[in-house]
């Protein structure tokens, strides 16, 4: 603990000398209608450092500790009016050991670089996106922690199950500003790194996902939001929608896994999926209330002859409560996941609960602490229950 608590008085005198603030948008960013006059290049970086201590009766023997820090380098540039790039990289994390590439997308505001105005009665409205980055499926996505981007979620940990995904994607947003809502449509080819010419079975199958949220900051202290998303995708092999973090998930050597042990991925083999996710999301001063419900139905076995269908509840609770003008606050989160199996018995489950607390040191600075603990059911196979907790510390920077 005197390792951390240096970290913590390394974090906090770095906060004190630093003068920027990343941008954060709660959900979908607002429209760049900013000028241009010549090619803007901005660049920002997260570094966290992360005291784990936690216990489990499953896999090898783990030890309190720090974990490998983590660092995020990404690149913003606006190349013409409207069109905007951005590239992010991650120099350090869980799941690679060298820097990668997570991916990069170009967002497009207006189409004036075809010609000036060109279809700007629907673009006024509307934004396209392409490239590689997360899927914009539910709103979940936007509250995780991603590698060393921790400041938007309250908890140290993220979910147990998580339905997100980065990959290749073709997506646009179209706004409606007179009643409050947007609605997205978007495709994708499910991979990082896609072989779509390989004619194996499942290979360069497309998932397809939409999404529709009504947003409405109802008075100065009150903001109400509900959206409605769902996923779907016939005939593949990259089965990846509740494995796709590809930074790793935060804590370590979880049962027996160096990467991902913390998410269990609950449709693991699908070949076949329809999803669909409700979240609610209400704000009262520094109130704030997260809800998610989540049903899914698949099919496995689709290339061996052997078809099996699996299917899935998943919901959670959270409630954030903020003091002291947001630099202070207190979180819990439930959750729960039943998967069912045709031909299995017994139900696999998942339950997870969370509090944490978390300081401001500035507007860029942050530490929080977190009390984990995540049980598993009929998960492994001969093991009825496993089980992980403890405590869980991070401390943060981003500029």
């Amino acid at each position: 603990m005197k390792t951390f608590a240096k970290i913590i008085l390394s974090v906090a005198v770095c906060a004190s000398l630093s003068n920027a603030e990343k941008i954060k948008h709660e959900f979908e960013p607002p429209k760049d209608t900013s000028g241009f006059d010549k090619v803007e290049l901005k660049w920002n970086a997260d570094l966290t450092f992360t005291y784990q201590g936690l216990d489990q009766n499953y896999g090898t023997d783990i030890k309190s500790g720090l974990a490998l820090p983590t660092a995020d380098l990404d690149l913003n540039a606006k190349i013409l009016s409207g069109f905007n790039v951005k590239l992010e990289t991650m120099l350090s994390s869980h799941h690679h050991h060298e820097s990668f590439v997570k991916g990069g997308y170009a967002s497009m505001d207006n189409l004036d670089w075809i010609s000036k105005d060109f279809a700007k009665g629907f673009m006024d409205n509307a934004t396209i996106k392409v490239g590689v980055n997360d899927l914009n499926y539910g709103d979940y996505h936007f509250r995780r922690t991603d590698n060393a981007d921790v400041m938007r979620n309250p908890f140290v940990n993220n979910m147990g199950v998580e339905g997100y995904m980065q990959a290749g994607f073709l997506e646009l947003t179209y706004r409606f500003p007179s009643v409050n809502s947007l609605i997205v449509a978007g495709v994708s080819n499910g991979e990082v790194d896609p072989d779509d010419v390989d004619a194996g079975d499942g290979k360069g199958a497309y998932s397809y996902y939409a999404k529709y949220a009504y947003d409405n900051q109802v008075s100065d202290n009150s903001r109400f939001r509900v959206s409605q998303s769902a996923f779907i995708v016939r005939n593949t092999s990259k089965n990846r929608l509740y494995m796709g973090d590809k930074a790793g998930n935060v804590p370590r050597k979880i049962f027996g896994s160096d990467d991902f042990g913390g998410v269990w991925n609950a449709m693991e083999g699908y070949n076949d999926l329809t999803t669909t996710m409700t979240n609610v999301f209400y704000k009262y001063k520094g109130t704030e209330f997260f809800g998610l419900l989540e049903f899914a139905d698949g099919k496995k076995g689709l290339f061996t002859g052997n078809p099996t269908d699996i299917d899935m509840l998943h919901y959670s609770a959270e409630v954030v409560q903020r003091f002291s003008n947001d630099k202070f606050y207190v979180a819990a989160r439930y959750e729960n996941a039943k998967v069912d199996t045709e031909g299995v018995s017994d139900d696999a489950e998942l339950t997870q609960f969370q509090v944490a607390a978390g300081m401001f040191l500035s507007k860029n600075a942050m530490m929080k602490i977190e009390y984990i603990k995540q049980e598993r059911e009929n998960v492994y196979a001969g093991v009825s229950k496993a089980k992980f907790d403890g405590l869980m510390i991070s401390a943060a920077l981003s500029f």
